[in-house]
């Protein structure tokens, strides 16, 4: 496995999803949906500056850069903030409940965990895979919330009855 190639990439998909999140952010009404957008797009540039680091690490030792607390951090951004700004009950009154930019959000993390999950699994240097193994959490994380708000917001959309 070329490990530059493979980090080269995600820190590509790292950056589109930051894009994607900083776009999205902006279609929503409700300041605290908005914040929520930002705040992940901000994470998946933490998570494009942390490859960054591990490429430049790699390219130059040929070895990947352990050292940081990163590994050691837990990535719960959404679960502080959900407790401290009741972001389902806000996701919940939305003026713009919308179940197209949730289901990409989940789908775009899913890609990411499952990215992240395969190239582990195909990591001969035990490092990397560490890495790879952590990334893969985090954006698991990600994935988890997305899907519980689109499905929560499917089954309203479902029950509505038609013609409002």
């Amino acid at each position: 496995m070329d490990y530059a190639q493979v980090i080269k990439y995600a820190m590509q998909m790292e950056l589109d999803g930051s894009n994607f999140f900083r776009e999205k952010a902006g279609v929503f009404s409700n300041p605290t949906t908005e914040r929520l957008f930002i705040t992940l797009a901000e994470t998946e540039m933490e998570h494009y500056h942390y490859l960054k680091r591990q490429l430049g690490s790699y390219e130059k030792n040929d070895t990947f850069d352990l050292s940081e607390e990163v590994l050691e951090r837990e990535e719960d951004i959404f679960k502080a903030r959900e407790e401290s700004e009741q972001i389902k009950e806000t996701l919940k009154d939305s003026d713009i409940p919308d179940l197209t930019i949730l289901r990409m959000a989940y789908l775009i993390e899913r890609d990411y965990k499952e990215f992240y999950e395969n190239a582990a699994n195909n990591s001969q240097d035990e490092d990397i895979k560490k890495i790879f193994t952590k990334l893969s959490k985090w954006e698991e994380g990600h994935e988890k919330l997305f899907k519980a708000e689109y499905d929560r917001r499917m089954k309203e959309y479902m029950s509505v009855p038609w013609g409002g």
